[in-house]
């Protein structure tokens, strides 16, 4: 306790040599490595969203680089010492780790599985410079195939950079990091990060010229903030509201248990209220549906919280301020921006009124088909955009406008266009990675951790928003989403051994 401060009532006489120990404890030092491990993960996860979302092909050169550069730091040995440990000096051998690590595997048997559809591909890409078409080749039919196409187009070596460099995050994620904190850095940087996408956005919204940073033109009319298509920005900024919405969570509660006079919560709780605000001025429909949906649980869940706790832990007074004041900034800064207009996109598409949505729900049925015919081994990734038309001009409302072909790049439905390009054994790789991630955080009882089940509760709801979109086609989403996934299963763990300890 504080020299000359009263203790509260409810201050048990057990908890003074626990305050006297604290005093004295030293905080321990996290090792170089694991720091510049840190550093190099942490510039990866900020610099791919800044680069146009990691959607050209320099900017996937680059995260593979950064994304390789983070393994090798990974894998090389520590020599721990007193400062480091608080006890006896040692020397940390990392590799074992790895390969225990299942998603290793299954990472690297996915990796290998396009590997065999690039080289062995049934469909060639031909064109005659005015317009392109797929002709059949001669492939090896017992073995998974694809496509051969300009890697320009994104062929299958293309999404084989992107799914690499997930990969080596994660796995040096996973034998990289030893330390809870270096967790909370990771998710304080995605938070941070996120806020100042959504300040870009806003501004550009604001005073934008037409082009992206000022001087880019965008091949898309409808980006926002650092992503070509809004609705990918609109994606991300709702994974970095989850990560901010469960920090002020955590927060919120650790000064309770301490007993603390102010924390940072309120300040989480003022970011996530800008990054809502980007979301809905961003006009992605689909983002802001799940935004709304994950306030409404996360607001729901602090309500009830208030009766649940003590009544000696509660700020009743606090909370109802923090809520009216933000909610006056929410409602100041969706006036000043017009959000009117996204207020009316949204209403348009529940009422079904925008011919947009019911383009995507006919797409869905030709990709239903597609998958129908091709569930066994797939059609090589990235070869979707490929292949489509043969089921799209079954179905006239997709296929042409005014006399026009439509050009369908993606489903706007990963949920289908993940299992159309992998096949069966693609997807059976991908259910075992999220059985094994589900059977942690269940085992860790993860919805006793408010950073936990936030960041779970937005990871889902975004994954059920990829029924009607595509925003794991863009690679600074998908690293984000599947990093998230990694981080809070560590961060999920640790904090249940901190508690038993």
């Amino acid at each position: 306790m504080i020299p000359g401060r009263e203790p509260p009532p409810n201050y048990s006489a057990l908890q003074r040599p626990l305050d006297h120990f604290r005093a004295k404890t030293k905080r321990l030092k996290v090792h170089p490595t694991e720091l510049s491990l840190l550093w190099v993960i942490c510039a990866h996860l900020v610099f791919l969203p800044w680069a146009i979302g990691g959607m050209p092909s320099w900017a996937q050169f680059i995260s593979l680089g950064l994304a390789l550069l983070g393994f090798i730091v990974a894998l090389l040995p520590r020599n721990y010492r007193e400062e480091h440990t608080g006890a006896a000096s040692f020397r940390l051998i990392m590799w074992p780790k790895l390969i225990r690590f299942p998603l290793f595997w299954l990472g690297l048997a996915l990796l290998g599985l396009i590997v065999v559809q690039a080289l062995n591909p049934a469909w060639a890409y031909a064109t005659d410079g005015k317009g392109w078409w797929m002709r059949g080749i001669p492939y090896t039919e017992w073995l998974p195939a694809g496509v051969a196409a300009p890697f320009s187009r994104w062929d299958a070596w293309r999404v084989l950079i992107v799914y690499s460099s997930i990969w080596l995050v994660l796995c040096a994620m996973w034998i990289g990091f030893t330390r809870r904190r270096s967790i909370q850095v990771l998710f304080l940087t995605l938070a941070f990060n996120g806020l100042l996408i959504a300040a870009f956005g806003i501004t550009q919204r604001m005073l934008s010229n037409g082009k992206m940073f000022w001087f880019w033109k965008s091949p898309s009319g409808s980006f926002f903030s650092s992503f070509v298509y809004k609705n990918h920005a609109g994606a991300y900024l709702d994974i970095s509201l989850a990560v901010t919405c469960g920090l002020a969570a955590w927060y919120y509660l650790r000064g309770l248990r301490r007993l603390e006079k102010s924390n940072p919560a309120g300040v989480f709780a003022f970011m996530a209220t800008c990054i809502a605000v980007s979301v809905l001025v961003s006009y992605a429909r689909g983002a802001t549906l799940v935004m709304l949906v994950f306030l409404t649980l996360s607001i729901g869940a602090f309500i009830v919280h208030q009766f649940v706790v003590p009544p000696e832990h509660r700020r009743s007074i606090v909370a109802v301020v923090l809520i009216l004041l933000f909610g006056y900034f929410l409602k100041t800064g969706m006036e000043a921006l017009q959000s009117h207009i996204a207020w009316d996109r949204l209403s348009d598409g529940l009422m079904e009124k925008d011919t947009s949505l019911e383009s995507r729900r006919i797409a869905t049925q030709a990709s239903l088909g597609m998958l129908n015919d091709h569930w066994q081994m797939g059609t090589g990734a990235g070869s979707f955009k490929f292949l489509f038309p043969v089921y799209q001009q079954r179905f006239p409302a997709i296929f042409d406008n005014n006399g026009r072909r439509m050009f369908w790049e993606h489903a706007h439905n990963d949920i289908l266009e993940f299992p159309i390009e992998l096949g069966l054994p693609g997807m059976l790789i991908l259910f075992a990675g999220a059985g094994y991630l589900a059977f942690g955080l269940l085992r860790s009882f993860f919805w006793q951790n408010p950073l936990s089940v936030s960041v779970v509760l937005g990871l889902l709801l975004l994954l059920g928003y990829s029924w009607w979109d595509f925003p794991f086609q863009n690679p600074a989403i998908l690293l984000t989403w599947c990093a998230c996934w990694v981080a809070v299963l560590m961060w999920t763990q640790m904090e249940e051994m901190n508690v038993k300890s």
